[in-house]
């Protein structure tokens, strides 16, 4: 069944830049060692269940905390365990493993796992889940018997799964569901139902892929319980926060979770990794990787071991002399990755090389290079097309700092209808008050698109993050919604 879109306010349309990942999948030879976080995406680090020396088998687990709110990690590869220590991790210190593979490409299977997974009971599909680590997808966790997520099964009303593609640089979608992946993906979502029985799904899709929608909804045609729709990839679209107001139309909790709400949002490679774990037994040990940016030879996907170093994925990929900087699954808000020998864990979905730009030039705010991205409609840009022509992405401000001119482009592509110069203005002077809370700065959902847009290159993201950590010092917390909620602890004190 094909639904209806909901519209969201602001956002931007990333059009025509250079560097956008091609269909086309290759898989990396595997690492002579990976390493392993023992803290990976949604959940607290677990505890090592292996020690130093022992050999391990791919698929096995290496890390777990029954008790704790989390999910399993494991070996992705074959071999022998040669250090556990901490490590700087994405700004955090975390406990690793690494391990050194004995070169093999095998995998060991979950016991239990069937073709004919209807037959298992629904106690057997969430424990497939949550021993492979696919429990551990997105940002609440999929909800099983075990601590998996924040709420139970049965609190679940909605599942969101998404493939906007509305990042400057996104995984494609259609590769993810090309061939025996579209089957499978439609198999681990009617796995999902089956442990999620009170659930409404919906599917959201890049709306300019005609094809894939209409493929997917073939794939959902008899099951009314499933919704298919297109969704304009226009950023932050794929968002939790954005697709819960456009798809369901329900109002997002400001500062909290999807799942306080009763819904779980998952990305393709989420649902396709339940049903590995199901029918096949497979944990997640892999990982399709976009590999864009214009600082790449070729721009394609790539499917490595989780926990491969960085440098190992894209040797031989990097334009030699270029000068370069890397980062981690988005332009906007990723982190930058200054060490490439640091990991890539299962919640990395893309490495993005983009171009140093640290030459002058005159009249910069004119945009006078086609090839420049502007949010402002400059006369020279609109003569020279610039919205058809290839688009380069660099690090270049085009310009310094500045004072706010009140331009109001910040407001005009807000997603969720803040001020964010307003909110500037307050936080810089160091006003500090519940009057933040009146402009909503919680509402903010730190799609930095504000940044992006701004023509006085103020860092308008980072100063109203900065406003709401000074908020919760002060003991001015955000408000709690006035519906009711799930996950949470009643005790205000505690929330």
């Amino acid at each position: 069944m094909i639904a209806k879109n909901r519209a969201f306010p602001g956002g931007y349309r990333f059009r025509h830049f250079e560097g956008r990942p091609q269909d086309k999948l290759i898989r990396a030879a595997i690492p002579a060692t990976i390493t392993i976080p023992l803290m990976q995406g949604f959940g607290d680090e677990v505890a090592a269940v292996v020690a130093m020396g022992d050999k391990v088998a791919a698929g096995q687990i290496i890390g777990r905390d029954d008790e704790s709110i989390s999910s399993p990690v494991h070996s992705s590869v074959n071999g022998k365990i040669v250090k556990i220590g901490k490590i700087e991790y994405l700004g955090n210190e975390t406990t690793a493993i690494t391990i050194e593979s004995d070169g093999t490409g095998d995998w060991q299977s979950l016991e239990g796992c069937s073709a004919a997974w209807d037959n298992l009971a629904i106690e057997q599909i969430e424990e497939l889940i949550y021993l492979s680590g696919a429990a551990g997808a997105g940002r609440d966790g999929i909800p099983t018997g075990f601590n998996s997520s924040i709420i139970s099964p049965d609190e679940v009303e909605n599942v969101i799964i998404h493939g906007v593609e509305s990042e400057m640089y996104a995984v494609s979608s259609s590769l993810l569901l090309q061939g025996d992946n579209l089957p499978h993906f439609a198999e681990g979502t009617k796995i999902l139902r089956k442990v999620l029985p009170h659930a409404a799904f919906s599917i959201a899709l890049n709306s300019e892929c005609n094809s894939l929608i209409a493929d997917v909804s073939g794939a959902f045609a008899d099951n009314d319980w499933c919704d298919v729709r297109g969704l304009e990839p226009r950023y932050p679209a794929d968002y939790d926060e954005i697709l819960v107001s456009a798809v369901l139309g329900r109002q997002f909790p400001a500062g909290l979770l999807a799942a306080n709400i009763g819904v779980i949002v998952l990305d393709i490679q989420a649902v396709l990794a339940v049903y590995d774990a199901v029918v096949a037994g497979k944990a997640v040990i892999e990982r399709t990787i976009a590999l864009a940016g214009p600082g790449f030879e070729e721009n394609l996907h790539v499917n490595v071991r989780v926990g491969s170093p960085l440098q190992h994925i894209i040797d031989g990929m990097v334009k030699q002399g270029a000068d370069l900087r890397f980062l981690r699954n988005s332009c906007l808000t990723g982190e930058g990755l200054f060490d490439l020998s640091m990991p890539a864990d299962r919640t990395c979905s893309a490495i993005i090389a983009v171009v140093e730009g640290n030459k002058r030039e005159m009249f910069a705010f004119m945009r006078p290079g086609p090839r420049k991205d502007s949010y402002s409609r400059t006369f020279l840009s609109l003569f020279l097309g610039g919205e058809k022509i290839t688009k380069r992405c660099e690090t270049n401000l085009r310009g310094e700092l500045r004072p706010c001119i009140s331009c109001n482009y910040c407001v005009e592509v807000c997603p969720v209808s803040v001020i964010p110069h307003l909110l500037f203005h307050h936080v810089e002077r160091e006003v500090i008050d519940e009057a933040l809370l009146k402009y909503g700065i919680f509402d903010c959902i730190e799609c930095n698109l504000c940044t992006y847009v701004c023509p006085s290159k103020i860092t308008l993201g980072q100063w109203i993050k900065d406003g709401k950590a000074k908020l919760l010092d002060e003991g001015i917390p955000c408000p709690q919604p006035k519906f009711a909620l799930k996950g949470v602890e009643e005790d205000e004190d505690t929330r």
